[in-house]
């Protein structure tokens, strides 16, 4: 880099300085008295430019400093934006993927109540018919009385096994529900699970900016 003409002036003057003649017996050096003067009012009358020149790099300085934090900030405001909108999509897709769980697990659980419904109805209608079955074997009996008892203990007997039937029934549609939900919990649970760490992610993008 070329130096300033100032600089090369005081070069010159120091140089003068250290190569003048020494004073015996003293810190005192002889030098040239005219050139030194001379070498003064060249570097004055330099000054005042350099001064502006350095003010102009200071000012242009201070100008890319306001630049570069202006460019920063507004980097900062994207990303928090940008930041922003991923936990917004984030929880609407959380929102979205809950709704339909809980959709489908409605659906699911209407179709299994329609599906114990069915079976009770059947298995009732099956229970009315094989009364009636028995009471129509009853009549056909010859003894009144044996009819009777034996129409009754049949009846018992199929009363018996359908009330069995029923609760076996009763059990095999709860307990179906119970895994579906169970199923449907575990989905959800993943699902749930999955954006926390997103959002932790983003947080994370956001607290290493």
């Amino acid at each position: 880099m070329m130096k300033s003409r100032t600089a090369m002036f005081l070069d010159e003057l120091e140089n003068s300085i250290t190569t003048g003649k020494r004073v015996p017996l003293s810190n005192f050096v002889m030098v040239d008295k005219e050139h030194c003067r001379q070498l003064v009012l060249d570097i004055r009358a330099e000054l005042p430019g350099d001064l502006a020149t350095a003010e102009s790099i200071l000012q242009n300085q201070s100008s890319i400093i306001t630049e570069a934090r202006e460019i920063a900030e507004q980097t900062k405001t994207d990303a928090n934006m940008r930041a922003s909108r991923a936990v917004n999509e984030a929880n609407a897709q959380a929102q979205n993927t809950v709704n339909m769980a809980n959709q489908k697990a409605q659906e699911m659980m209407h179709k299994a109540q329609e599906s114990a419904q069915a079976m009770m109805n059947e298995a009732k209608d099956k229970a009315m018919q094989m009364v009636a079955d028995a009471e129509a074997r009853a009549k056909q009996l010859v003894n009144e009385q044996e009819i009777v008892t034996r129409a009754r203990m049949e009846v018992e007997e199929i009363r018996q096994s359908t009330q069995e039937e029923i609760e076996r029934l009763y059990h095999d549609v709860y307990k179906h529900i119970d895994e579906v939900l169970a199923q449907l919990d575990r989905s959800i649970s993943e699902k749930l699970t999955d954006i926390r760490m997103t959002r932790q992610q983003i947080d994370q993008s956001i607290s290493s900016r």
